[in-house]
């Protein structure tokens, strides 16, 4: 019986390696009927497999499709291509100078130390340890495999309009591109650049801008006004960027849609951009680990080379230290401001993307003995990195920007999409050559996007091929498929409101209570001390080094108080500064904030009624169905299969020697 098969593996808290060399195959008894139903054990019998006995030909041949990374350095860049996205350049930023400059480094970092890595960490040792992804791994606790189905819904809902954006930065490159080249050809010319030369946002005169619009031409505001399409000669008033106009009005086309409920036509050429996108992820992505481990070398490295670049022109601009200034000057009173502290909880959450299942699927085909701990402080603080250094690359810029056009850096200064699709390309427009430096801009752009997008959609991938056991080519071909036609609906007129809802509502609730939650059943259910010890013999640590007992005493405290509470700390802030969805201006309708949360609650959904499947059964067999409760015991104790990859491990080693203790 389960309960029977718990205790031969459950010496140390763990696997018992060594016990029943022989391998033996018990069958399958009455209190196993329900998890053998419900598809967590599989077979007329399940072997009880140890190091002598070895591993059963299937999951040796799971294991064999999953693959592994070809080296360590591939598993660190692709989490690091995971985790820095474009967050890290458009977001972070903003709020460094928005809430005190160096000094919101301080809540950053310690919020690093008390939530991003005990998460971070705690998510590559699970889905190392079981080499599973997602929903596979829950055989931990056979009652909580809501939470892996509820990473599932959340990444594919962020999937579905991850992409988009970076369909917008391919519509934005192949503009660049165009540009560049013209521009090209005057200098080799030795001509003057005409308008159709330029970069299509950094003029009026085109057919999509509106009279309201002003050219940054860096003259100074009262030239630029002078040289718009306005025929109000008195200077102010309700103007609009050209970038902006270009931005909308060009590419989304919104002005065509009056909200949600008129999404207007297609958007060809976006559709077009979509499917490139889609195209990309797919090609990087067919060979499953094998061919992500060799994309990754160019999404985790080349970013770093454009930023380097861009700051290295960005210094050598008037007002870039005027900018850069703005942005590290510290003002140490917003540290009592609880905003600056929830911002900061959130900022690090949102950016190392714990929670989405993705860190889980990475890990999983990582070497068993892997040192976890060591990688997830390197990917964590590099990520954190990547975020202060792309603040210097922004704000040189941005300083660059508002010196030109006479203004102050607040004014030019803007969080999300717009620094990206408004405020960064214009300042880029005001360069000699703009062309060539708009196209490093969002080349890298793309790198990063792309980078999260092949993560996002490999966990997809690998979760749903590890349920049905269907291979991950064919997955992989049927998730791009469906997903690039439900993406179309966002290549729409007014397909920006659909993004803002999918946005607003995909990863930010539902992310926050599935982690919340997956914390808590391994933490206090299965156990701190008995993970920590799956943990221990993973890595090959031992236990009388110096510090382990330290060691295990700070995790024991993090992930079963600490982190929880911290979670439900961000849970609340999220909740109280929760806005309803608007967007320039529009305010949507009643029904689309329903259909909003209706989205967070289909992901949140799976966990109560994944509970609820596991511990009740419908008894048909009377007239009157009755539900009958069948209890907790199995349903929280974990299944024979976890540990697995532990005992093939160490049947491969052929040993019952425990492993050289890994350096950290």
């Amino acid at each position: 019986m389960v309960k029977n098969l718990a205790v031969q593996r459950m010496t140390n808290g763990g696997v018992g390696i060594g016990d029943n060399d022989g391998g033996v195959e018990e069958p399958v008894g009455a209190e196993d009927s329900l998890l053998l139903r419900r598809g967590l054990i599989n077979g007329k019998t399940k072997a009880v497999k140890t190091v002598a006995g070895g591993v059963d030909d299937h999951n040796k041949a799971l294991d064999d499709d999953r693959g592994t990374w070809g080296s360590k350095f591939e598993f660190l860049l692709s989490c690091l291509s995971f985790a820095v996205g474009l967050g890290n350049i458009w977001r972070f930023p903003y709020l460094c100078y928005q809430h005190g400059g160096g000094a919101f480094l301080i809540p950053y970092a310690l919020n690093l130390v008390f939530t991003g890595l005990p998460l971070f960490y705690f998510e590559l040792s699970l889905g190392q340890y079981a080499k599973s992804s997602p929903i596979s791994l829950w055989s931990i606790c056979p009652a909580f495999k809501g939470v892996g189905y509820s990473m599932l819904i959340i990444v594919i809902g962020i999937g579905l309009y991850y992409n988009v954006l970076n369909s917008w930065i391919i519509y934005y490159l192949g503009m660049s591109i165009i540009s560049a080249i013209e521009q090209g050809k005057s200098y080799v010319s030795g001509g003057n650049m005409s308008d159709s030369q330029l970069l299509p946002w950094s003029n009026c005169n085109n057919s999509w801008n509106t009279e309201q619009c002003v050219e940054n031409t860096g003259l100074g505001a009262e030239e630029d006004y002078l040289l718009s399409n306005s025929t109000d000669l008195t200077l102010g008033g309700d103007h609009i960027s050209a970038a902006d106009e270009y931005f909308h009005r060009s590419v989304l086309q919104l002005h065509l849609s009056s909200g949600i409920h008129d999404i207007q036509g297609l958007r060809v050429e976006l559709a077009g951009c979509l499917l490139i996108a889609w195209a990309l992820v797919y090609i990087a992505l067919l060979k499953g680990v094998k061919s992500l481990g060799k994309v990754v070398y160019f999404t985790a490295i080349f970013p770093y080379f454009i930023l380097v670049v861009l700051l290295v022109k960005g210094l050598t601009l008037p007002g870039a230290m005027d900018g850069i200034y703005f942005y590290v000057n510290p003002n140490w009173s917003k540290l009592t401001d609880m905003r600056v502290w929830a911002d900061a909880s959130m900022q690090i959450f949102f950016s190392l993307g714990p929670c989405w299942g993705s860190l889980i699927t990475l890990a999983s085909y990582n070497k068993f003995n892997n040192n976890t701990l060591r990688d997830a402080v390197i990917i964590a603080t590099a990520n954190c990195f990547t975020s202060f250094f792309a603040g210097f690359v922004v704000f040189s810029f941005i300083g660059f920007m508002a010196h030109s056009l006479g203004k102050s850096i607040e004014e030019v200064t803007v969080s999300g999409p717009g620094l990206a699709f408004i405020v960064y390309p214009e300042a880029l427009s005001l360069l000699p050559f703009s062309g060539i430096w708009s196209v490093l801009f969002f080349v890298m752009l793309l790198s990063l996007g792309l980078g999260t997008q092949f993560s996002i959609m490999e966990t997809i991938s690998r979760t749903i091929s590890d349920i049905w056991n269907i291979s991950h080519r064919v997955v992989l071909t049927v998730a791009c498929t469906l997903m690039f036609l439900l993406g179309l609906t966002m290549t729409t007129n007014g397909g920006m409101y659909i993004l803002t809802i999918m946005n607003n509502h995909s990863g930010t609730f539902p992310a926050l209570v599935t982690g919340m939650v997956e914390v808590l059943v391994v933490s206090w259910i299965y156990g701190a001390e008995r993970f920590l010890e799956d943990i221990r013999r993973m890595i090959g640590w031992k236990k009388s080094s110096w510090w382990y007992a330290s060691y295990r005493l700070y995790w024991n405290i993090m992930w079963r108080i600490a982190t929880p509470i911290l979670l439900f700390i961000i849970l609340l802030a999220s909740a109280v500064d929760f806005q309803p969805p608007e967007y320039g201006g529009y305010v949507f309708p009643y029904w689309a904030g329903l259909l909003g949360w209706m989205i967070s609650f289909a992901s949140m959904a799976c966990i109560p009624l994944a509970f609820i499947y596991m511990v009740f059964e419908v008894d048909c067999t009377e007239r009157i169905p009755r539900i009958r409760f069948i209890g907790l015991k199995d349903s929280l104790s974990p299944l024979p299969s976890w540990g697995n990859p532990e005992k093939q491990f160490y049947s491969m080693v052929n040993t019952e020697e425990t492993v050289e203790p890994a350096i950290i």
